[in-house]
């Protein structure tokens, strides 16, 4: 990858749709990991850093003290605005809610919740300054369905969703985000201790191989070598059983002429595998 030139791209992109659509600002979630710290740099190289509002929304408990320290220290070097939300009073309801009905799948659903939270907030402020809510996926993650629907994979724009997780890391070092970043574990720290690695069975470097060879070259499981088959099995049935995350909603368009012209379609075409 040519960094350089995938940074310049970059900040052409944002620039042109911001433009095109009437917009100046921006507000971009800030855990303080790596793809939203990239995400946040390359969207101040390219709007302006008077033109870009952090969010910091911790879940006291569970985000590491780190983190928020990261966030922080990015904060300080960028010139940003920012503002600081804890998300626990939002999710205390969800909590109370998981425990009256008895719901065994709790953990799951509280950690989807914490996700839809923060874009809520996101757009909350989004509302407030006039301005776009960045998206901070990679593709690493949204070919592996690691997002949360209508949670992080709901925004006006994704920056770094065409670049695998070991590329945002180049993109990263180019950008001169804080070394203390680029090296910290990849995690959504919506559950204590669970790291984004040890969730998906191996390394970003490893996951993003097998990727490569599935989604850009077009070769199959079966054809997949020198990586554990049980792995690869794994990781593609990730990418075809999140086919729905990386879709919009389904729209039932009715046809002008008559009712027995309905027929399904999809607004957007979905460019991964399935």
């Amino acid at each position: 990858m040519n960094t350089k030139e995938v940074c310049n791209a970059l900040i052409f992109g944002i620039k042109d749709y911001f433009r095109k659509n009437n917009f100046k600002k921006a507000v971009v979630g800030l855990s303080g990991g790596l793809d939203s710290s990239v995400a946040t740099s390359i969207v101040a190289k390219a709007l302006g850093k008077k033109n870009v509002t952090a969010v910091l929304m911790p879940d006291i408990g569970t985000t590491s003290a780190d983190s928020i320290k990261s966030a922080e220290t990015l904060v300080k070097k960028l010139g940003i605005d920012h503002h600081s939300v804890e998300i626990n009073n939002f999710v205390r309801f969800f909590e109370s809610l998981s425990r009256k009905m008895h719901y065994k799948n709790k953990v799951y659903s509280i950690s989807n919740a914490k996700a839809r939270t923060r874009m809520m907030i996101l757009y909350y402020f989004a509302n407030i300054e006039n301005a776009l809510v960045i998206g901070t996926s990679d593709k690493s993650e949204i070919a592996l369905g690691y997002t949360t629907k209508y949670g992080d994979n709901a925004a006006d724009i994704l920056v770094i969703g065409d670049l695998w997780k070991t590329e945002v890391i180049e993109l990263g070092k180019f950008l001169d985000v804080p070394e203390e970043i680029l090296k910290k574990k990849p995690s959504a720290e919506l559950v204590r201790g669970l790291t984004a690695e040890k969730e998906l069975g191996a390394s970003y470097a490893v996951l993003d191989k097998i990727l490569k060879m599935y989604i850009e070259d077009g070769i199959s499981a079966e054809q997949i070598k020198g990586f554990d088959k049980r792995l690869v099995r794994n990781v593609i049935e990730r990418v075809r059983l999140n086919e729905h995350k990386r879709r919009s909603a389904m729209l039932i368009r009715l046809s002008e002429k008559s009712f027995h012209g309905m027929e399904w379609r999809m607004p957007i075409t979905n460019r991964f595998k399935g």
